[in-house]
C-alpha cells in the first residue's frame, strides 16, 4: 500500500439511494453459495432500476463485479432508503418495513412492518451486526421487555435550562393551536416533520418513540417477525426503551456486543450493553453503561462508527461535525489507564485486585441494608424497597435466581457514566489537497456552505490504519515510520464533496489535573494529517467490470472465498 488513493470501480447510471459491496457469505456443509462464480457483488438503488418500469428507488439490482452482469433484481412497491448486509444476510429498509434476504439464495428470509417512524435524516433506522439485528419498535410491550433500558441522565445545565423554559413558553403559545388541530384533523402552518409523524399515526394506534428490539437474525423464524403480547419470544433478543423521543440512529460495535443509540433531538447519545438470556427477552438485560453528551442545541445525527478495540466512539452530525467519545467495552470512567495504552485493560487493575478493593467494595454494598438497599432480598421490609414496585412489574419465569447477586442480569445494574466528547472535528469548506510526490498542498476550488440542502453537510467517518506516512514523507520507507505504536487509529472523514481527511488523534493526561494517575481524566489533540480528492471529473473515463484477474477487488474475493472454502472443510 502506497498511500496513493486508487480508483478501482466507477459507473454513471444517475442519482443513487444507497449501494454496498456485498461481503462474502458464510458458507457451510449444508449451505452454498448459488453466486461464488459472480462474486464480488455490487448491491445499487438507483432512480431508474432495471426494469426501467418500476416507481424511482423502488428495486435493489445486484451486479457482479468480476463480469459486469446483472445477477439478480429484487422490487418493491415502495421506495428504498437504505441498504445493509452482513455475512448472512442482505437487510433492504423501506419506511416503516424491514425485509432480510438469503446472502447466498437471496431469497426472502423475514420481514419487519413495526417500525417506528423517523423524521430523518434516518427514515427508518436500523444497525446490523454480525448476526444481531436492531430495529426501532413502535410499541413497548411489556411481557417481551427486558431487564434495564435507558436510565435518566441527570446533566441539565444552565443553558439547557434556559432552552426548557423557552421551549415551555413555545408549547403554551401552541396549545390553542394544538386544540384546533385536535377537533378539527388539520395541521396548522409550521408544524415540525415529527408532529406530522405523530398526528398521521394517531388514529391508526398509540405509537410509542424511543423503543428498540434487537433479534437474532439466525433463530428468528421466516416470514413475518411480530411482537405482540400474543406471540412468544422465539428469535428477539432484547426489547427495551431507550430514548423518550424517536430513535434517529444506531450502530453496533465490531463485537456485537454494544448498541449506540440517538434520537431526534441529538443531546445525548447512549451506549447499551446488551446482555442475552436463552429463555427469552424478559430475562436478557440491557445495561445502560454511557451517556455520551454532544451539547443542548438539537442536531441531527447521520453517521456512528467504532474503533476495532471498541474504545473510542465517533457521532457525525448533518452540521458536518464529528464528535469523538473514549469508552470501555464494560463501562466505567474513561482515564489513562484504560485508554493511554495501545491494548485494552482489564477492568481492574493489578493493584485493585491484589488489595481486595473490588470484595471490600461488594462488602460495603451488600452491608448497607435498610430500606433503600439496592440489592434485592437485603432491604428489612422487601415492600419497602424502591426496586419492589419495578421488580413487580417485570415478569419473571425464575424468582428463584434473584439470590444470585454474580448474575451480570440481576439487578442493582452498573452505574451510568457520562462523558463529553475529547474532540470535536469540524469539516472545513475548503480543504487542500496533498500531492503524492512533493507533499505540498495547492487549493481546492471554494465551496459555499449554502449549497448543502437545507444547509446539511454531509459527512462519514471510519477507524483505521494510517495513510499519511506517505504523503508527508514520500521518501521514508514504511517500517520506519511506523515504528511508533498508535494509541489510537487514526479517524478518515470523508465529506459530500468527495473529500477524505486522515485525522490524527493523541489522547493525553488532563493538563490541568494537579498530579498524573491511573484515573487522571483525558483530553484530545487532533489534527488533520492528509487528504485525498475523490470527486470525479467529467473527463474521466469510467471503469466497469469485466476487470483483469490481477484487480484488487477480485484478489480481495478470492482470497475471502479461498479462506472460507477452508474453514467449511
Amino acid at each position: 500500500i502506497s498511500g496513493e488513493a486508487q480508483e478501482l470501480f466507477s459507473v454513471r447510471h444517475g442519482p443513487v439511494r444507497a449501494a454496498r459491496i456485498l461481503p462474502a457469505p458464510q458458507i457451510s456443509p449444508q449451505k452454498c453459495d448459488n453466486f461464488s462464480e459472480k462474486r464480488p457483488l455490487l448491491g445499487v438503488c438507483k432512480s431508474i432500476g432495471s426494469s426501467g418500469t418500476s416507481p424511482p428507488y423502488c428495486c435493489v439490482d445486484l451486479y457482479s463485479l468480476r463480469t459486469g452482469e446483472m445477477v439478480k433484481s429484487i422490487q418493491f412497491k415502495t421506495p428504498i432508503y437504505d441498504l445493509h448486509c452482513n455475512k448472512r444476510i442482505l437487510v433492504v429498509v423501506l419506511q416503516e418495513k424491514i425485509a432480510a434476504f438469503d446472502s447466498c439464495t437471496f431469497t426472502k428470509k423475514f420481514f419487519v412492518t413495526s417500525c417506528y417512524p423517523c423524521p430523518g435524516p434516518n427514515m427508518n433506522p436500523i444497525a446490523l451486526g454480525s448476526r444481531w439485528l436492531a430495529y426501532a419498535e413502535n410499541k413497548l410491550i411489556r411481557c417481551h421487555q427486558s431487564r434495564g433500558g435507558a436510565c435518566g441522565d441527570n446533566i441539565q445545565s444552565y443553558t439547557a435550562t434556559v432552552i426548557s423554559a423557552a421551549k415551555t413558553i413555545k408549547t403554551g403559545l401552541t396549545m390553542v393551536g394544538k386544540v384546533v388541530t385536535q377537533l378539527t384533523g388539520t395541521l396548522p402552518s409550521g408544524a415540525t416533520e415529527e408532529e406530522i409523524l405523530v398526528h398521521s399515526n394517531t388514529r391508526r394506534s398509540p405509537l410509542v418513540p424511543g423503543i428498540i428490539t434487537v433479534i437474532d437474525t439466525e433463530t428468528v423464524g421466516e416470514g413475518q417477525v411480530i411482537v405482540s403480547e400474543d406471540s412468544d419470544s422465539s428469535g428477539i433478543v432484547a426489547h427495551f426503551p431507550a430514548h423518550e423521543k424517536p430513535i434517529c440512529c444506531m450502530a453496533f460495535n465490531p463485537s456485537g456486543m454494544l448498541l449506540v443509540t440517538t434520537d431526534t433531538l441529538g443531546h445525548d447519545f447512549h451506549v447499551f450493553q446488551v446482555l442475552t438470556h436463552p429463555w427469552s427477552s424478559s430475562q436478557s438485560a440491557v445495561h445502560h453503561l454511557y451517556t455520551l453528551h454532544r451539547g443542548e442545541t438539537e442536531a441531527k445525527v447521520q453517521d456512528i462508527s467504532f474503533s476495532h478495540d471498541c474504545r473510542w466512539v465517533v457521532v457525525s452530525t448533518l452540521r458536518g461535525t464529528s464528535h469523538v467519545f473514549p469508552i470501555n467495552p464494560y463501562g466505567g470512567q474513561p482515564c489513562v489507564r484504560t485508554h493511554m495504552s495501545p491494548r485494552v485493560v482489564n477492568r481492574m487493575s493489578r493493584f485493585q485486585k491484589s488489595a481486595g478493593l473490588e470484595e471490600i467494595e461488594q462488602e460495603l454494598t451488600s452491608k448497607q441494608g435498610g430500606r433503600c438497599s439496592p440489592v434485592p432480598g437485603l432491604s428489612s421490609s422487601p415492600s419497602g424497597s424502591p426496586l419492589h414496585g419495578k421488580l413487580n412489574n417485570q415478569d419473571t419465569y425464575n424468582n428463584f435466581t434473584n439470590n444470585n447477586p454474580g448474575n451480570p442480569r440481576l439487578l442493582p445494574l452498573p452505574s451510568l457514566t457520562v462523558v463529553v466528547p475529547l474532540a470535536q472535528i469540524k469539516q472545513p469548506m475548503t480543504l487542500g489537497t496533498i500531492t503524492k510526490r512533493t507533499g505540498k498542498t495547492k487549493p481546492a476550488p471554494q465551496i459555499s456552505p449554502s449549497k448543502s440542502v437545507g444547509g446539511e453537510f454531509c459527512v462519514a467517518a471510519v477507524f483505521g490504519s494510517s495513510r499519511s506516512w506517505f504523503a508527508n514523507n514520500p521518501g521514508l520507507k514504511r517500517e520506519k515510520d511506523q515504528s511508533k505504536q498508535f494509541v489510537v487509529e487514526s479517524l478518515y472523514i470523508i465529506s459530500c464533496y468527495g473529500t477524505l481527511v486522515e485525522h490524527v488523534l493523541e489522547p493525553r493526561p488532563l493538563s490541568a489535573a494537579p498530579k498524573i494517575s491511573d484515573d487522571t481524566p483525558l483530553e484530545m489533540v487532533s489534527c488533520p494529517r492528509a487528504s485525498w480528492t475523490l470527486v470525479r471529473t467529467p473527463q474521466w473515463n469510467e471503469l466497469q467490470p469485466p476487470f483483469n484477474a490481477n484487480h484488487p477487488l477480485l484478489l480481495a474475493a478470492d482470497a475471502v472465498q479461498y479462506y472460507q472454502y477452508l474453514l467449511a472443510g
